[in-house]
């Protein structure tokens, strides 16, 4: 059967086509497109914005009255297929990406019922992902992609003999939180819980990734995930390092997102187990390493590696340091011995300052342009982007600017 025009245009713009020319815009995606939106609201998705648009201007866009653009916009917002905001008491829609994005999305309000809706979609999402990410691993081979970032286990530092390690403070997931204002713990990991849907399930917790910012606020209003306060939200994330869960958030100074990812579930972890494209997350600060006098080849690292970039051999245990991401789980449950311990990572690359930054510097990673002329790029589109949205995390952010309706 022949795709409508239509969903072929949505899919390709999933997948920046239009930027990104000879990108794959594979089969299984356009079955997820025909599954969530009719080719109504498809044709209105596809005009949207990241930047967002009040109503009024996109029934002008596609060029349709108001009366009937207004309810399919509050429809696919209310559906978590596209970023409905109130900025400054003002309605604004705009584009929600794929992944991350609607996935997300998606597994976080899939408790509410149509089990048998939400359980084909992570059936279709799964046929995605191994797609793409099939095609993808020889086209970025050699890019330095870093979509996400590593946050080593804070205990896993201390831990460290000596003190001989500097951590920034973009390291330590304390100092990150103490520079935000709002934090939220979402009602499920929408990684662990659509693998749970497809039968993949690991079993470790579901309930244990957090929010940050803009993100929290958004999250808490539309009702994805309850308020915390700092205190429980330290102590959320101590309950995932107890269970080998590792912090990732987004790869800049001030993140709004901090999950705790296993090995066999998440969609950023499995890009380097599965398919091994090693530069899609950027790993921490830090990297394990075995002190052979204190190893007693117990084996507890090589059990709780999510990468399995530990193995015992004769006895003792052994980092292989192109598969190790820093997170740190290793250190954390050596508990008795202290064999593993952390130290510096040689030529590590800190994160962006800020959005505008992040997607430039992708951009052009992805391209292959020459990155010198990122930081002028970078100021203007950082200067004029502050004129027309809000900065979104981080210390700059004020909680209340923006309303997740």
């Amino acid at each position: 059967m022949q795709t409508s025009p239509v969903y072929q245009r949505l899919a390709e713009k999933f997948v920046f086509k239009k930027s990104w020319d000879d990108v794959i815009v594979p089969d299984s995606l356009i079955k997820i497109v025909e599954f969530l939106f009719t080719e109504e609201e498809a044709g209105i998705v596809e005009k949207l914005s990241f930047l967002g648009a009040t109503p009024r201007a996109i029934a002008r866009k596609v060029k349709r009255p108001l009366a009937e653009v207004e309810p399919i916009l509050k429809s696919l917002s209310d559906r978590a297929l596209i970023v409905g905001l109130k900025v400054k008491g003002m309605q604004v829609y705009g584009f929600l990406g794929m992944a991350p994005g609607i996935f997300e999305a998606q597994m976080v309000i899939s408790r509410g019922g149509k089990e048998e809706y939400f359980r084909e979609f992570a059936r279709l999402f799964e046929d995605f992902y191994a797609e793409f990410f099939t095609w993808l691993r020889p086209q970025v081979e050699g890019k330095d992609l870093r979509l996400g970032r590593i946050i080593s286990i804070e205990k896993a530092i201390d831990r460290t003999p000596g003190l001989n390690i500097l951590a920034f403070d973009t390291d330590l997931y304390s100092e990150i939180i103490d520079r935000n204002k709002s934090f939220c713990n979402v009602n499920v990991c929408s990684c662990r819980h659509q693998a749970d849907l497809v039968g993949k399930w690991c079993g470790k917790p579901k309930d244990v990734c957090c929010g940050m910012g803009l993100l929290a606020d958004i999250a808490i209003d539309k009702g994805w995930a309850r308020r915390v306060d700092k205190k429980e939200f330290l102590e959320i994330k101590a309950r995932a390092a107890d269970a080998g869960l590792v912090n990732m958030v987004d790869n800049l100074a001030n993140p709004m997102q901090m999950c705790s990812c296993c090995g066999d579930c998440c969609g950023a972890l499995r890009i380097l187990t599965e398919f091994n494209i090693p530069t899609i997350v950027t790993q921490s600060h830090f990297e394990a390493e075995v002190d052979p006098a204190k190893c007693k080849g117990c084996g507890t690292c090589e059990k709780f590696c999510p990468m399995k970039a530990i193995q015992v051999v004769n006895k003792k245990a052994e980092v292989n340091l192109m598969r190790c991401i820093g997170c740190g789980v290793c250190v954390y449950k050596c508990e008795k011995n202290r064999g593993v311990s952390m130290k510096e990572r040689p030529n590590y690359k800190p994160p962006a300052g800020g959005l505008v930054d992040f997607a430039v510097g992708r951009y052009f990673e992805i391209k292959g342009r020459d990155e010198s002329f990122i930081p002028q790029i970078s100021v203007g589109a950082g200067r004029l982007l502050s004129q027309v949205f809000p900065a979104i995390s981080g210390p700059r952010y004020k909680p209340g600017t923006i309303t997740g309706k």
